[in-house]
């Protein structure tokens, strides 16, 4: 990919209009005043919030028919990501119901499944950061330094500026500048020569002006031979209020992630658990893999008077990966596992920008309308050079006695693509409260798109455009002043990228087409002081979803139908004044129907799965408090494989253990253990011989500093 700066502002300069209409009101709008995000008269839900309530920018999170109307959505706040020992998003998502861990893609991906859909195992499920979708088409991990809340945001109602998916939504909400000053060094050692460090500073610079820096280093051996860690992320961002109801937000975000290319182990006699978690079945010559990503990005409020009120953005970003690595291959007997070398080189480009007016009136009772417009270019390109093994040129290991320094032949081309796209959206939705007890919502939304793939080695260029409109409708009714039921529908259509196996050795793979889902939710939430607590019903059904090829995993194939049904529990409470609990379950059933694939069962979703959460907090008697956290996080047994080797993951049962305690006002000292009991489990898997397995105990102690 040819980057051009010249270009990059063309891109900007033409969605710079989109967001002007919003923000440059006139001096007038003084009057104006701020729509809450608090709970007011007409406004009996909103988001169950995990953890002390923080500060809300409504440019960033979900908005008010979301809070209202997905019950079993809930918002992690700042202080119990700390408290749960968050290093990684896969660490957080461990507090929510129905959420199953999926391939990682060598240690490069955070990648999940929602109420049993998974994302593509090569792009990983969609995720959004402030409201725009952060890893279209590649992103690197994510780091915690930057982030003030995680939304997971369930069902059709969970809409994300327009955007559901009928399984869920996760929104990660970043840190922003505040106006009142504040700073904050965080210095960490663990095992396995874990060393980290962050710093976070915010305030104001003038009367209307307020900045923020949040910088994060780290650096680890890991628990992995050879697999060690090296990622930095620096985030600066400014504030802007010039008057009341107007505000505008500037961030940028860079993110170095370095590592090796890391598939796990392979599972012998399909034992996933066989091998020591330990040992690597790459090449440490291959060195690291580079993952960059920069994020500019712009959001911004501006009230119009009442209950109305303009929001929007836009955002450039643009991420790399490249690297060597040796990933298994095949097991051949009982102890050698042949390789194939890659070498990858993806690029992605991402631009894109939304407006929504949103507002209130009253009409036989009261409407919350919200109209938007938003869109994104995208340009992808992948470069994978491969060498497969054979029987002459097996570049190949030994699984108990690994020898490193093989040789493997030189790589040829194997996939060179770029896949551009061009896409706008328009979406109306409306929330009437036709009585203070029946809530109704609706929505309709418009995409129209262009996506091109040229496939570089043969001159092939394939191109397809639709124009899908696609519904959603809800319905909320509170029982009592304390128990509401809900009800919710919803359909939406997602791009896939890529193309699949060649049909021959002359003929290139065709491309994918895209995914559609259709689902529904039915449930029911109680709200007392204190205590909040909710059941859902899911059942949902995608098509086009993307995984493992069942002939070859070396590349992916879309499932004709894939359905999930299940249950989830979600209970959050405050005991006893010093005591927070947290704990959810989930029973999920899903299964995948498609006659060329050797089994139904869908990769690492438990029918099983539940967390439970314990904060206790307590004066030490010279000003500051005393804490401890303990967790329980359980996965029942889930498929490792969807050829036909049945392989199955096993069950695991893993304990976290925390304390905190303000030594001064100033100075707060931390010590934290996670699998205490040293569980040996397997995390995810993609194949039988690419299974990643969790990581031993983890013992972490750390130093805060706030000021």
């Amino acid at each position: 990919m040819t980057y051009s700066y010249r270009a990059l502002a063309r891109r900007v300069a033409a969605c710079l209009p989109l967001i002007a209409i919003g923000l440059s009101v006139q001096a007038t709008a003084q009057t104006a005043t701020v729509v809450e995000t608090e709970t007011s008269a007409d406004d009996h839900g909103d988001i169950v919030v995990l953890g002390t309530k923080s500060s809300r920018n409504d440019t960033l999170g979900s908005d008010l028919i979301t809070r209202r109307m997905s019950q079993s959505s809930r918002s992690l706040e700042r202080d119990l990501l700390v408290a749960a020992g968050t290093y990684r998003l896969s660490d957080a998502l461990e507090l929510f119901s129905g959420i199953s861990q999926q391939n990682n893609r060598g240690g490069f991906l955070d990648n999940f499944a929602i109420r049993g859909f998974l994302g593509t195992p090569d792009g990983g499920a969609e995720y959004y950061v402030d409201g725009f979708l952060a890893n279209r088409g590649l992103a690197p991990p994510r780091d915690p330094a930057t982030t003030e809340r995680i939304e997971v945001l369930k069902g059709p109602a969970g809409a994300v500026f327009g955007d559901i998916d009928p399984a869920g939504r996760v929104n990660i909400v970043s840190k922003t500048p505040r106006f009142t000053p504040h700073a904050e060094v965080t210095l960490l050692y663990g095992s396995f020569d874990n060393r980290r460090a962050e710093v976070d500073v915010t305030g104001p610079l003038s009367a209307t002006l307020a900045g923020r820096i949040v910088v994060a280093a780290e650096d680890s051996d890991g628990y992995r031979d050879f697999v060690g860690l090296s990622r930095r992320v620096v985030s600066p961002s400014l504030t802007w209020e010039p008057q009341k109801g107007t505000r505008l937000t500037a961030l940028a975000e860079y993110t170095r992630f370095d590592s090796a290319f890391d598939r796990g182990v392979p599972a012998l006699n399909n034992d996933a658990l066989a091998l020591p978690r330990t040992r690597f079945y790459g090449e440490p010559s291959d060195g690291d893999h580079r993952a960059r990503n920069t994020r500019l990005q712009l959001t911004g409020e501006q009230a119009l008077g009442g209950e109305w009120s303009l929001n929007g953005g836009i955002i450039w970003r643009r991420s790399t990966l490249r690297g060597f690595s040796s990933d298994q291959s095949r097991l051949v007997g009982t102890r050698t596992l042949w390789r194939q070398r890659r070498e990858r080189g993806y690029e992605s480009e991402d631009l894109s920008a939304r407006l929504e007016l949103a507002g209130r009136f009253d009409a036989l009772g009261v409407h919350h309308p919200s109209l938007g417009v938003k869109g994104y270019t995208l340009d992808y390109l992948e470069l994978l050079r491969r060498r497969n093994p054979t029987a002459a040129f097996p570049y190949a290991i030994d699984v108990f006695d690994p020898v490193y320094g093989g040789v493997a032949q030189p790589l040829l081309p194997s996939i060179d693509q770029r896949e551009t796209r061009r896409a706008a959206t328009v979406y109306l939705q409306d929330m009437w409260d036709v009585t203070d007890r029946l809530t109704l919502t609706g929505g309709i939304r418009y995409d129209a798109y262009r996506q091109r793939l040229r496939r570089n080695l043969t001159g092939i260029v394939s191109q397809t455009s639709d124009e899908p409109v696609r519904f959603r409708a809800g319905a909320r009714y509170r029982v009592t002043d304390t128990v509401a039921v809900h009800a919710n529908w919803g359909e939406s259509f997602l791009l896939n990228s890529g193309t699949g196996r060649p049909p021959a050795a002359d003929q290139p793979g065709q491309p994918f087409g895209p995914e559609q889902a259709k689902g529904y939710e039915l449930g029911i939430a109680g709200r007392w002081p204190g205590i909040d607590i909710a059941a859902t019903f899911f059942d949902i059904e995608k098509r086009g979803i993307l995984t493992n090829d069942p002939i070859d995993a070396g590349f992916l194939a879309p499932v004709g139908s894939l359905t999930s049904r299940g249950v989830e529990l979600d209970a959050s409470m405050k005991l006893l004044r010093r005591w927070q609990l947290v704990a959810n379950y989930a029973y999920i059933d899903a299964r995948a129907d498609d006659a060329s694939f050797a089994t139904p069962a869908v990769l690492n979703v438990a029918k099983h799965s539940g967390t439970l959460l314990v904060v206790g907090r307590y004066p030490t008697g010279w000003g500051t408090e005393w804490s401890v956290t303990g967790g329980v996080a359980h996965v029942g047994d889930r498929a490792g494989a969807i050829d036909t080797s049945g392989l199955r993951l096993p069950a695991y049962t893993k304990v976290k253990l925390s304390g905190e305690i303000g030594v001064t006002p100033a100075l707060t000292l931390r010590a934290e253990a996670d699998n205490l009991f040293d569980t040996h489990y397997a995390m995810s898997s993609y194949s039988p011989v690419w299974v990643f397995p969790g990581a031993p105990r983890t013992v972490r102690v750390s130093a805060r500093m706030t000021w």
